[in-house]
């Protein structure tokens, strides 16, 4: 699946707090946003959609259908994949009614929509209500093969969906803040399209830099506060390593797949909370431009991407973490004026046999550019853990240590130890 709506732009919210409801507002930002779609690898990205659009529907129809069935009746996880409105044979009874709304973005596999969800669990919807919960669904677009998006699944996906499960069955389940943004299930709509039912969050991270950046007097620093910027770069560090806990590789890590909900209106610090995503179907993806790590850009320039799996690695999320870091400091995307901009293929030789890296501006804390040039570091094996930027992160800033000692008061002292049996709320 690798990402298929990654980099997308959520239509409407480039103001991040007045979208627009134009059809013309959105296709303008959809268009506008393909030049930020990620790469899928060549064995991904073939055969996901017939050639023949006027055949591949009514086979893709078909053929999903009985994969579906197959996957939900995986002795394991098979709950993880149920119809909404409809039963699908009778293993698994439909969990609600579904109403798919507005299309607001889309990337090149899959188009996200505003949906309507009605639980038949009536407990279900008051805490939906009571949690302001709205849903969208991630579609995958017509002609998709869900037999080849299920190779694209990232195992720890579904593990963690058996772990909250059992959780929430347990006599004295758990809680534990989130850090990554909600995905429900996997359902088959009517039509036989395959998506992920989500939690709907404000708008995502790129929009908001944009539009601070924009609005911020002192032009010569970057678009948010100190207390703000090094907020959002933990909540981002305690996403990545939720994922990596759960042997979850991102694989293209950047502040468009960070989604933000807009705390003010709860309380008036942090203003705004960050949740990484896109990480559901992870696997194929082969990242974004200079986000990616040079071992990458290596196996891509020599076209042994599909030999070389190794490169897709927590270390290469931790360069494509630094690089998200520069763009909450900065406002800047990696690279976008240099003067070899226009030259992809001079730049990349730079980056990977010259040690390039983006400059860092001079108004960027001396301990926060330290953390940058070890994300940055050629040899993975040099890069730190996700552990240990948190606890650098935690040393070095003041705010940190305000938001750690808030979620250790919220959720105890092992609020970033992720053991089975803890239900993410």
């Amino acid at each position: 699946m690798g990402n298929s709506c990654s980099c997308m732009r959520r239509s409407g919210e480039a103001s991040a707090s007045t979208p627009s409801n134009t059809e013309s507002s959105v296709e303008e930002q959809i268009e506008r946003s393909k030049v930020h779609w990620s790469t899928l690898a060549e064995h991904s990205s073939s055969g996901l959609i017939a050639e023949d659009e006027s055949d591949c529907e009514a086979e893709a129809e078909v053929s999903n259908v009985r994969e579906f069935m197959e996957l939900q009746r995986h002795p394991t996880w098979g709950g993880f994949f149920q119809t909404m409105g409809y039963d699908l044979g009778n293993l698994w009874k439909s969990l609600g009614e579904l109403v798919v709304g507005e299309k607001f973005a889309e990337g090149g596999q899959a188009e996200l929509f505003h949906a309507k969800v009605t639980w038949w669990n009536p407990k279900d919807n008051e805490l939906d209500e009571r949690e302001r919960c709205h849903h969208v669904v991630k579609v995958f677009k017509k002609g998709t093969f869900l037999r080849h998006l299920k190779s694209q699944l990232p195992h720890g996906l579904l593990q963690w969906y058996v772990e909250d499960m059992e959780n929430m069955e347990s006599p004295t389940p758990k809680v534990i803040p989130r850090y990554i943004s909600r995905v429900y299930r996997g359902i088959l709509l009517k039509n036989g399209q395959f998506a992920f039912l989500m939690e709907k969050d404000d708008f995502d991270l790129r929009s908001l830099i944009e539009r601070c950046f924009q609005l911020r007097v002192d032009k010569g620093r970057g678009p948010f506060s100190n207390e703000d910027g090094e907020s959002m770069m933990y909540d981002i560090a305690l996403g990545v390593e939720f994922l990596h806990n759960r042997n979850i590789i991102h694989r293209d890590l950047k502040a468009s797949n960070v989604l933000v909900q807009d705390y003010y209106r709860v309380s008036k610090w942090p203003k705004w909370l960050c949740y990484v995503a896109d990480y559901e179907c992870s696997v194929g993806v082969v990242g974004t431009g200079f986000f990616r790590a040079p071992e990458i850009l290596q196996a891509l320039n020599e076209q042994i991407i599909s030999e070389k799996p190794e490169v897709f690695s927590r270390a290469a999320d931790i360069y494509a973490y630094g690089m998200t870091c520069y763009e909450v400091l900065t406002g800047k995307l990696p690279f976008e004026n240099h003067p070899l901009h226009d030259k992809t293929s001079s730049l990349i030789n730079q980056v990977i046999n010259h040690d390039l890296r983006p400059k860092v501006p001079k108004y960027v804390e001396g301990w926060a550019r330290k953390l940058l040039k070890r994300c940055w570091q050629r040899d993975p094996r040099a890069r730190p853990s996700m552990g240990e930027i948190l606890d650098i992160l935690s040393t070095n800033s003041y705010y940190v240590r305000l938001r750690e000692e808030s979620l250790k008061e919220k959720f105890g002292e092992n609020h970033r130890n992720y053991l089975k049996h803890q239900k993410l709320i």
